[in-house]
């Protein structure tokens, strides 16, 4: 069975009508040689661009379809072997790391309490009149 035959088959499975279309859509873009931008898919489907990554993200998580999209490539794509899978989860663990460091950052980083913030106001005010 081919890629396309493969997908066509899961795609009857999927009952809600706008994720069924969304994917039967998504079989003409299998491979990554084949993706298509976002705004491409949601003018060919009707829906907006932000439903349709909601609806792309729904394909994967609840029905199992293996997405594909990865930083520095435009588009969305189905993947068709091993290669790909392993292509963006890659990228996904890099974004993983960056937003660990992002949230470690965010929980050493200063932030100054009203009492502190109070006192530079009246030196700043004190500082004026004199």
């Amino acid at each position: 069975m081919n890629p396309r035959d493969y997908y066509h088959q899961k795609t009857a499975s999927i009952t809600e009508a706008e994720v069924r279309l969304v994917a039967a859509c998504m079989t003409d873009y299998i491979g990554e040689q084949n993706a298509v931008r976002i705004e491409t898919l949601a003018g060919r489907v009707g829906f907006h661009e932000r439903q349709v990554r909601d609806i792309l993200e729904t394909l994967v998580i609840q029905y199992g379809w293996p997405v594909c999209a990865h930083a520095g490539k435009a588009g969305r794509w189905l993947a068709t072997n091993e290669d790909d899978r392993w292509l963006v989860i890659g990228d996904l663990d890099s974004r993983i790391k960056s937003l660990r460091e992002r949230r470690e950052a965010m929980l050493r980083a200063k932030i100054p309490n009203a009492l502190e913030l109070n006192r530079q106001e009246a030196r700043v005010a004190q500082t004026g009149l004199f």
